[in-house]
């Protein structure tokens, strides 16, 4: 019967493994992996997460008490954004390794909102409820879940800032991307704003607003500060609303700069496989991180660039047609630096020889 049912859930008939757990702990890794033909792939640079899970209960295919589990990074890569402590029902393939695969295609949730599927495979009688559509369920049970928060934005001199996208991003112990919430309508003439569907948990609150013709931006992290280390967490519980956060924003300049990939041995950069990535040092929407392939020069200008703290790297692209990494590219050692970004300039990269093996 258990089965039976765990067959007819939403994208679970493919699904070999079926688990109750606890998140334990995640990491990032990139590198490439092959996920199982009925799933989707990773994110272009081939970063993904590596999640531990201690399980709690089996239903489907597993004997072990505790599992990895790899999935995207959740940037519409499919992959499931998992938080560490909380408890989910998942489904997973068996990749080559013994390790599991996950995507939101396969019906992995959090256990507050696997509704009756749990309830089934635990052998609990279903409830009314049960047989409400997708929608209607969420818009009953959405509110017990989640929380808004509402606020208005102001420039220096007390005014609104007008059209202004604010984002509620998650803080996180791990160098995981944050979930982010944000307001779809902006932010109104009188610079309010509400962002809705947010989860338990810490997080940020940030408004920008770019003026791409001056080559400037309003920006601005609660409760009125310009950097993310000053930024005050708000503490979001679920069922709770926040109906008074106010605070103000700055002008900021942004820049344009030039990322130039060299060889050490000044031979031509295999610039047909290479790419450049820029990423701020914290993850929050005001941050900026772009990664793009490289001209035959070896460069690539990037604009509106908010100034800061950067790790600027190179990284290896397939060749379009094989989907291989070529030999030429193969070796070299991408470099990866620090770089202070306060005005329009430069940024050099230098790729070294590997060695011998």
């Amino acid at each position: 019967m258990r089965d039976a049912v765990a067959s007819n859930s939403e994208g679970a008939g493919a699904s070999k493994v079926i688990f109750e757990g606890e998140v334990e702990d995640q990491r990032v890794l990139t590198g490439t992996i092959r996920p199982p033909s009925n799933a989707m792939s990773m994110t272009g640079n081939g970063s993904h997460r590596v999640v531990t899970i201690l399980v709690l209960r089996s239903y489907r295919g597993l004997h072990d008490s505790r599992v990895t589990v790899v999935t995207g990074m959740g940037l519409g890569d499919c992959g499931v954004d998992f938080e560490t402590g909380k408890q989910y029902l998942v489904y997973g393939d068996t990749l080559e390794d013994g390790s599991l695969f996950t995507s939101i295609c396969t019906g992995t949730a959090p256990i507050q909102q696997s509704g009756v599927a749990l309830r089934l495979l635990r052998g609990e009688p279903p409830l009314a409820d049960d047989l409400l559509d997708p929608q209607s369920y969420y818009q009953k049970y959405g509110a017990q879940w989640t929380s808004k928060a509402c606020g208005r934005v102001t420039k220096p001199d007390g005014s609104p800032l007008v059209n202004a996208e604010v984002e509620m991003s998650q803080v996180r112990d791990e160098q995981l991307p944050p979930i982010i919430e944000s307001d779809p309508n902006l932010t109104r003439p009188d610079g309010s704003f509400c962002v809705e569907g947010l989860s338990s948990g810490k997080y940020l609150l940030t408004a920008e607003d770019y003026d791409y013709h001056a080559g400037n931006r309003w920006m601005g992290y609660y409760p009125g500060v310009t950097r993310h280390s000053d930024a005050t967490a708000i503490e979001i519980k679920a069922g709770v609303n926040l109906s008074d956060l106010q605070f103000g924003v700055q002008k900021q300049p942004l820049y344009t700069v030039r990322f130039r990939i060299v060889t050490a041995d000044g031979s031509p950069v295999p610039w047909k496989n290479l790419g450049v990535a820029v990423e701020s040092l914290d993850w929050d929407p005001l941050g900026y991180r772009e990664d793009h392939g490289v001209n035959e020069d070896g460069s690539y200008t990037l604009g509106l660039i908010p100034p800061g703290h950067y790790i600027v790297r190179s990284f290896i692209q397939p060749d379009v047609e094989t989907g291989q990494i070529t030999m030429e590219a193969s070796q070299w050692e991408m470099a990866k630096q620090k770089a202070e970004i306060s005005r329009d300039g430069e940024v050099v990269l230098k790729l070294a020889l590997r060695a011998a093996q």
